[in-house]
C-alpha cells in the first residue's frame, strides 16, 4: 500500500517530465507546446486540487500541521497565476520559453521544501489510519479525475478527429468545387476559342472568296479585252444565221401567198371560163342545148370544190408551221410540201377544166372575145 510520504515524493514526477520536455521546444514548435502545455497544467492542477481535498483538511485538525495549510494554498495560487500567465503568452515567442523555465524553478522549489519541510512535520502528525484514508482519497480522487481526463481527452480527440473530418468534406466540397469551376472556366474558355476560330476562318473564308471572285473578275475582264477582236466574226455570223432565218420565214410566208394565188388564179379562171361558156350555150342551136345539162354538171363536180378547199386548208397549216419551225432546214420541207401539193392541185384542175371542153362542147363554142 503507497504511503503518505510515497505519494508525497511521487506526485511530482509527472510534472517535471513534461517541464523538461517543454523547455527543449522551440519558438516554431508551436503546436508540440501548446500540446506539452495543456497536459503540464492538467497535471499541476491535479496535484493542487488533490491536495486541497483531501491532504489539508486532514493537516487543518492538528496544531502543528495548521500552519502549512497557509503556505500550501499560497504556493497553489502562485502557480495557478503563473499557469495563467503563460496560457496568455504566444507559444512562438521567446517570452514563453523564459516564463516556462520561471515556472519550473517555482515548482521545483515548492518539491523541495515540501520534501524538507512538508513531509516530515505531516509524516508525524498524521496517525497511520490518517495517512492511509488520506493517500486512498487522493489515489482515488486522481484514478477518477484521470479518467475523467481520458475521458475528456478521448472526447477532445474523438471532437478533433470529427472536425478534422469534417474539414476534409468541406475541403474536398471546396477542392471539387473549384475543379468544376475550373472546369466549367475550362469549356468557356474552349467554346470561346472554338468561336474565335470559327470567326477567323469565316474571315479568312471571306476573304479569300473575297480574293477569288476579285481575281476572276479581273480575269475576265482581261479574257473580255483579248477577245474583242475575235467577238466581231462571231457576231457577223450570229447576224447571218438571224437573217438566213427571216429570209426564209419569209420566203416561206411568199410560198403561201404563191399557194393561195395558185388556188385564186384557178376558181378565177374556172369562174371565168364558166360565165364564157355560158354565154357560148346560150348562143349554139338545139344540138348544143342539149350539151348544156352535161356541162353544168361537169362545172358542178364536187372534186373540185374539194381540190380548191383543200389548197386553202394547206395554205393555212403551212402558215402554222412554218411559225414553229425550229430550224431552216424544217422551213424548206415545208415549203417544198406546200408548193409540190400547190403544183399537184393545179394540174388536177386544169385536167378536170380540159376533160370538160374535150367531152363535146369544144372550143368553138367559146366566143373569141378577148382578140
Amino acid at each position: 500500500m503507497t504511503t503518505i510520504r510515497q505519494l508525497i515524493e511521487s506526485s511530482p514526477k509527472r510534472a517535471n517530465e513534461l517541464f523538461a520536455r517543454l523547455v527543449d521546444t522551440s519558438d516554431t514548435a508551436v503546436k508540440t507546446r501548446d500540446r506539452l502545455f495543456s497536459e503540464l497544467k492538467d497535471e499541476l492542477e491535479l496535484q493542487a486540487r488533490l491536495e486541497e481535498q483531501h491532504l489539508l483538511p486532514a493537516l487543518k485538525k492538528h496544531k502543528e500541521t495548521k500552519g502549512l495549510v497557509a503556505e500550501a494554498l499560497n504556493d497553489n495560487r502562485e502557480t495557478r497565476e503563473l499557469l495563467s500567465e503563460l496560457e496568455r503568452t504566444p507559444k512562438d515567442s521567446e517570452a514563453f520559453g523564459a516564463k516556462v523555465s520561471e515556472l519550473q524553478k517555482v515548482f521545483q522549489q515548492h518539491v523541495r521544501d515540501d520534501k524538507k519541510e512538508f513531509l516530515p512535520v505531516v509524516a508525524k502528525a498524521l496517525t497511520d489510519e490518517e495517512a492511509s484514508a488520506v493517500v486512498e482519497k487522493i489515489e482515488d480522487g486522481k484514478a477518477q479525475l484521470e479518467a475523467a481526463q481520458r475521458a475528456e481527452a478521448d472526447e477532445r480527440r474523438a471532437q478533433a478527429k470529427r472536425e478534422r473530418e469534417q474539414a476534409e468534406r468541406e475541403q474536398e466540397k471546396r477542392e471539387q468545387a473549384e475543379r468544376e469551376q475550373a472546369d466549367r472556366a475550362k469549356a468557356k474558355r474552349e467554346q470561346a476559342e472554338a468561336a474565335d476560330a470559327a470567326k477567323g476562318k469565316a474571315r479568312a473564308d471571306a476573304e479569300r472568296n473575297r480574293k477569288e471572285a476579285a481575281a476572276a473578275q479581273t480575269g475576265t475582264s482581261s479574257v473580255a479585252r483579248k477577245g474583242d477582236d475575235g467577238a466581231q466574226p462571231q457576231q457577223a455570223a450570229s447576224q447571218r444565221e438571224e437573217r438566213g432565218a427571216a429570209e426564209a420565214e419569209a420566203s416561206a410566208m411568199d410560198m403561201v401567198d404563191a399557194g393561195v394565188n395558185v388556188a385564186r388564179t384557178v376558181m378565177t379562171a374556172s369562174a371565168e371560163g364558166a360565165r364564157d361558156l355560158g354565154k357560148a350555150l346560150r348562143g349554139t342551136t338545139s344540138q348544143s342545148q342539149e350539151a348544156q345539162p352535161k356541162a353544168a354538171t361537169t362545172l358542178a363536180d364536187p372534186s373540185m370544190m374539194e381540190l380548191l378547199s383543200e389548197q386553202a386548208r394547206h395554205a393555212m397549216q403551212a402558215t402554222v408551221a412554218v411559225g414553229s419551225a425550229r430550224s431552216l432546214i424544217d422551213v424548206a420541207r415545208i415549203q417544198s410540201d406546200f408548193m409540190n401539193g400547190s403544183l399537184e392541185r393545179m394540174t388536177q384542175l386544169n385536167a378536170r377544166y380540159l376533160a370538160f371542153v374535150r367531152d363535146g362542147i369544144g372550143l368553138r363554142m367559146f366566143p373569141n372575145q378577148r382578140r
